[in-house]
């Protein structure tokens, strides 16, 4: 805990450094959250087929969702997803010829509903 979920489309397959992303993600983003590095865990979904708009089918996205424990301030939130989203700009590039938009959303889940299980 923090997951972060990462849905990009098909075609940024070969202009998304998705481990760099990770990496600097695990490093950085624990800071305006109080959280470390371990604690962070992240994951990638291609998306195969998604409708933008009123059918525009020049257009490239990244969404990333950020579940962090209920309790941080409104600005340690709002901090985490602009540093979130500024690292994403870093390490995907649009494909050529198309538009691409990145977005983040940071979700706080209540404590009391959340269970883990480590081996």
């Amino acid at each position: 805990m923090p997951f972060v979920t990462v849905e990009y489309s098909e075609g940024l397959a070969a202009t998304f450094d998705r481990r760099a992303f990770a990496r600097e993600v695990h490093e950085v983003a624990p800071a305006p959250i109080n959280a470390s590095t371990e604690a962070f865990k992240t994951r990638f979904r291609r998306i195969e087929e998604s409708y933008f708009g009123a059918g525009e089918d020049d257009l490239d996205a990244v969404f990333i969702q950020v579940a962090i424990l209920s309790g941080r301030t409104p600005e340690a939130v709002e901090e985490l997803s602009g540093t979130v989203l500024e690292i994403a700009r870093k390490h995907v590039t649009a494909v050529e010829g198309r538009r691409l938009h990145v977005m983040v959303e940071a979700r706080e889940m209540e404590r009391d509903f959340y269970r883990a299980h480590k081996e």
